[in-house]
């Protein structure tokens, strides 16, 4: 058995937000908004998104569960909840998005939006982190 679940990139999250800002582009661009603001708005959107998917295929972002709890970096720093910490962990469901969510003893939630794992993955998650 594994002893480390890694979660993966949230594909249909990440063409959704694309697709949207593409189309705020393409709107834009269409009705010659000479806007500024929006123009500056949409742009880095889709930069911000391109970076953040490059540094995750890069394996500089990454969310990962074992034994000891949960490491996660958002590419610059890496983080750490032990699994003391962790009271539960579950998915999250937003129409057809799947978001993965960890509780913690101080009564705050983090999320992880842009990551996802199989039910499969999820299972041996909880496994790894109820083996106390």
């Amino acid at each position: 058995m594994l002893r480390t679940v890694y979660l993966s990139v949230n594909w249909l999250l990440y063409g959704f937000f694309l697709l949207v800002l593409l189309g705020l582009f393409r709107v834009v661009v269409l009705f010659d908004f000479v806007n500024l603001p929006i123009s500056v708005l949409v742009y880095s959107a889709i930069g911000a998104s391109l970076v953040s998917l490059a540094l995750a295929l890069a394996k500089k972002r990454f969310v990962q569960v074992d034994k000891a709890g949960i490491c996660y970096s958002s590419g610059l720093r890496t983080h750490y909840i032990s699994r003391e910490d962790i009271v539960r962990i579950y998915r999250k469901k937003l129409l057809l998005l799947t978001f993965f969510v960890v509780e913690t003893n101080d009564n705050t939630a983090k999320s992880f939006y842009s990551w996802s794992l199989s039910e499969a993955d999820f299972d041996r998650a909880n496994q790894l982190l109820s083996n106390k």
